[in-house]
């Protein structure tokens, strides 16, 4: 999927029925890289608002996944919780040993919403196949035999009561052990019912090494490790409210992918998780702790669909690719960076008290990588201090970020990139391609700009319907960015031996609409981005896009229209993106199990 990183969405359409505003206007947007430049808006020529997008049914009942499986991110960092748990000064040589078998568990694919071509997050693949449960006793077998390998690490697991020379207290020995290890790892106290189940495995020889390994591979192959699950605390209710350990349990894995650390735990012990003090104060911290960058890399590179940038190094023996790029190639490194100035341009905003807006106009480069500072035209930034402006008025935040202009080509993707900023950053639906529709991307020739392979692919017959009024329009304005994300004012075309055959002028006007009478003729990226900003469509759909992530499926409109039209309304009022995330676990929902 990665090589070309538009395959998919190449001739995006379906008739013009499929097209969210095709019926509006179906005039023809853009041509061949020529023409007249259009006006530019006035800056009193703004956006309308769009409608807010849900509404809050109060009677409606949100669904709930059945039973959620942790995710692939989420089982490593309870295995390795499990591991510094159990043998804290060891942990990292054990977790050493552990690598080869632990790579082995399958990884989560991304599942797209309903009616979307491309995109979707990890966290909603509940499935469970054979490979997983294979794996996963191989996992637990592994980590069972490190941890009680020799006498020392048994006696370090269980104490000196397995070691000494009485066999009375073997039992006791190892029921403690549940009670104490067995309960962190397993995320809420085990009843005496579940420490007999555990201990009864190992049978008459409670400290054995080879029967404490028993036990523990069993209760990390559990369901109530692999599964966060939730009983609630009133039996036989529709919706029950969650013990503190369940809240606690709910809270980490939401915000750092993780069991609940040391004072969590603590929280839910004394009771204080379950007022309102005590549930505030937690959150705040967890929201203030570095570990939250994780969960938000995660989000934003999923919803930005991040991974789908091909290596930029690839083609470097290819002739117009060399040519294109110039004296100097990027590197791997390089792509690594330009995912990450993404993360840390939210990750920045997010700490710093900035809105869903800020994050969209965010305009500080977040790389140590030479070759990304080169293209905005920057310093290396540290880590330390503030970031360093893009000095381009162009280059006007998230929609002029490298990560998001790369093909790792030579060649710009309009489709892609309209298609992304339709679907991704607006969360309009676009049909799906025709049967029919070509599998490779539209490349520019040795005398054929981009733009204008493009039009000419795509603005006839039943794919003129979506891609003049929806995918192309988005996509041609920000063509005046190459295939690095550098910033340009003529396309370079070659011939398939590499050398320069003409350098024409890049058109970037094009008739963009954006919902309902809102269409605006523009010509630049910072144009692009103050229309969806104003639009609100933007912030609307993050709120859209973190409903999924949290919850881990798709939102229903009408069950889940309550806390959807909060996040929503969080999201456009400019509060601090901290408190999108704040809103989620402050609602009724969160602190309850619903069983109907």
């Amino acid at each position: 999927m990665t090589l070309l990183r538009s395959v998919s969405i190449l001739l995006l359409c379906a008739g013009v029925a499929a097209c969210e505003g095709s019926a509006k206007n179906n005039h023809h947007v853009g041509g061949g890289g020529g023409g007249g430049e259009p006006e530019p808006p006035s800056p009193s020529d703004t956006i309308r608002p769009a409608p807010a997008k849900f509404s809050c049914d109060a009677s409606a009942v949100p669904t709930e996944l059945p039973l959620p499986r942790l995710s692939r991110r989420q089982l490593m960092n309870s295995l390795r919780f499990a591991v510094d748990h159990a043998l804290p000064g060891e942990a990292d040589a054990v977790w050493t040993k552990l690598t080869p078998i632990l790579a082995r568990y399958p990884t989560d694919q991304r599942t797209p919403a309903p009616s979307d071509v491309k995109g979707g997050f990890s966290r909603l693949d509940q499935s469970i196949q054979q490979t997983q449960v294979d794996v996963m006793y191989d996992v637990g077998k592994a980590v069972a035999q490190e941890l009680t390998s020799t006498d020392a690490r048994r006696d370090a697991l269980l104490g000196s009561c397995a070691s000494d020379s009485q066999t009375s207290n073997d039992r006791t020995c190892l029921e403690t052990f549940l009670r104490g290890w067995g309960a962190r790892v397993l995320r809420h106290p085990l009843s005496t019912a579940e420490v007999t189940l555990f201990a009864d495995i190992a049978g008459a020889t409670p400290v054995d090494k080879a029967a404490v390994a028993d036990v523990i591979t069993t209760l990390l192959n559990s369901p109530g490790f692999l599964y966060r699950i939730e009983h609630g605390t009133t039996a036989g209710q529709p919706a029950s409210p969650l013990s503190a350990f369940e809240l606690a349990a709910k809270l980490s894995y939401q915000f750092w992918q993780a069991p609940p650390d040391d004072a969590l735990w603590a929280s839910a012990e004394d009771g204080s998780l379950l007022t309102e003090s005590g549930f505030e104060a937690q959150l705040d911290r967890m929201l203030q702790s570095p570990r939250l960058r994780g969960s938000l890399d995660e989000f934003v590179s999923e919803w930005l669909r991040l991974d789908e940038l091909p290596s930029l190094v690839a083609l470097r023996n290819d002739p117009i690719y060399r040519s294109f790029v110039g004296a100097q190639m990027p590197t791997d490194a390089t792509r690594t960076a330009m995912f990450e100035d993404v993360q840390l341009s939210a990750w920045s905003t997010l700490v710093s008290g900035g809105s869903v807006s800020d994050f969209l106009n965010d305009r500080r480069s977040y790389t140590a990588d030479p070759f990304l500072a080169g293209i905005y035209g920057v310093p290396v930034w540290d880590g330390s201090g503030d970031a360093p402006v893009i000095p381009s008025q162009n280059r006007s935040g998230l929609l002029t970020r490298a990560a998001l202009l790369a093909t790792g080509t030579a060649s710009t993707r309009p489709i892609h990139k309209g298609y992304l900023v339709r679907n991704a950053l607006l969360c309009q639906q676009v049909g799906a391609p025709p049967p029919n529709a070509s599998d490779r991307p539209p490349a520019p020739t040795d005398r054929m700009t981009t733009r204008q392979v493009v039009t000419q692919l795509t603005s006839g017959g039943s794919c003129g319907g979506c891609h003049n009024n929806s995918i192309n329009p988005p996509g041609f304005v920000l063509e005046g960015f190459d295939a690095l994300g550098r910033e340009r004012g003529v396309e370079r075309l070659f011939n398939p031996q590499g050398q320069e055959t003409a350098a024409p002028s890049v058109d970037t006007s094009a008739d963009v609409w954006l919902y309902d009478s809102e269409q605006r003729v523009i010509s630049s990226a910072a144009e692009l981005s103050r229309m969806v900003d104003e639009s609100q469509l933007f912030e609307s759909c993050v709120a859209q896009h973190y409903f999924r992530f949290a919850h881990a499926r798709v939102e229903s409109t009408s069950g889940d229209g309550c806390l959807l039209s909060e996040l929503e309304s969080v999201a456009r009022s400019g509060a601090p993106m901290a408190d999108l995330l704040k809103t989620i676990a402050r609602h009724p929902t969160f602190k309850q199990r619903s069983f109907q």
